[in-house]
């Protein structure tokens, strides 16, 4: 580095002295600059089987759920598709996924019953149908006629509610649930019109319907979040749990080279206590993870690869604190790289849970 002392010259004019010193502050800024590389972020694109995986599922993935399959490498995603569905499968003990079961046999009469130019079960009627499944009732009114009453045998609603005999400006159906006193505060009830007669209905009430009927208890969180439970800590090792998502974030620092080609980047892990996994020792709450950066140049198909092993106890107290307040651990690894594509590889395993789980960076090196 640079050092420079201005009162250390004399016999200079004061606006000379500040010529001469905004000069060597210059040179110490270009010296910094030129020991920091720079490197652009490569996008990966999501292959077609993957984004066929993700578009069948829109309705019923998290958005935590979304990112960690974006995030990870191509060859690690059938890994996330059956932990997605066993998540999901209300009786782990039969050979079937039940859930999943009903998801695609939902998908497939959507679409064909409410086909519109696009796929049915993209309409809003399909979507309505995939989430809660067949009305209990249906009101169909064509464009100024008057109510067309389906189903009357299976209503449980008044005729008042309904609004029988009314006319309409545009075809309208009501769709009716009354399988969700409790949810919806009584029953549910949905108006699809289609405003420009071409079979498409669009949802005109104004309503938020969440997948909530095609959860387990394992997935019946408010807002699909899921961190492992204090009270459940405590529980016998046999005993089922509630088991939150093994998720972190990552970042990389700067680029820094030493003039001679020789690249280091660091590699920043943020991980949420609450994904983690603990076994109690001695009154205390153990976790332990594993971290590496693993670098792959696509060029050269070099390698390099740096661990480390985290393992610490926690009170009872420590850890209740940790989980609601939702502290999160902060690790760095500092790894080599080579000019060009280089694959980065992060991963965090859970030795507790025995669950590992990797997120791919792709940088070039300009």
């Amino acid at each position: 580095m640079i050092r420079f002392n201005i009162r250390e010259i004399g016999g200079l004019s004061q606006e000379l002295k500040m010529r001469i010193l905004c000069f060597f502050l210059l040179a110490s800024l270009l010296c910094f600059f030129l020991s920091c590389a720079s490197y652009e972020i490569v996008e990966s694109p999501v292959d077609k089987n993957s984004e066929k995986f993700l578009d069948l599922i829109r309705y019923i993935v998290t958005p935590q759920e979304e990112n960690i399959f974006r995030e990870m490498p191509p060859e690690d995603r059938h890994e996330f598709v059956a932990e997605f569905w066993k998540r999901r499968d209300p009786d782990p003990e039969t050979v079937d996924n039940e859930f999943r079961n009903i998801y695609y046999t939902r998908i497939a009469r959507a679409n064909r019953a409410f086909k519109a130019g696009i796929p049915g079960w993209m309409t809003d009627r399909g979507r309505i149908y995939v989430l809660l499944g067949p009305p209990t009732d249906v009101i169909k009114k064509s464009m100024g006629d008057a109510t067309l009453d389906l189903q009357k045998g299976l209503r449980e609603l008044s005729t008042d509610m309904l609004e029988q005999g009314t006319r309409t400006e545009r075809p309208t159906e009501i769709w009716v649930y009354n399988q969700y006193p409790d949810y919806f505060s009584g029953p549910l009830r949905l108006v699809f019109v289609d405003y420009y007669s071409t079979g498409d209905y669009k949802l005109n009430t104004d309503v938020t319907v969440r997948p909530f009927n095609m959860m387990t208890h394992i997935m019946s969180d408010p807002d699909m979040i899921h961190y492992q439970r204090i009270g459940e800590i405590e529980e016998d090792e046999s005993s089922p749990r509630i088991l939150p998502f093994l998720d972190y974030s990552k970042a990389l620092g700067r680029l820094e080279e030493d003039g001679k080609e020789n690249y280091t980047i660091e590699c920043f892990f943020e991980i949420p206590l609450g994904t983690l996994h603990f076994r109690k020792e001695n009154e205390k709450y153990v976790y332990d993870i594993e971290l590496s950066v693993k670098v792959e140049n696509i060029e050269t198909k070099s390698t390099f690869e740096q661990k480390k092993e985290i393992k610490k106890s926690l009170s009872l107290e420590d850890l209740r604190t940790g989980i609601n307040d939702r502290h999160s651990l902060n690790e760095v690894i500092s790894v080599p790289l080579e000019k060009g594509a280089n694959n980065i590889y992060f991963s965090l395993r859970d030795n507790i849970r025995q669950r590992r789980l990797r997120k791919l960076e792709t940088i070039r090196i300009k």
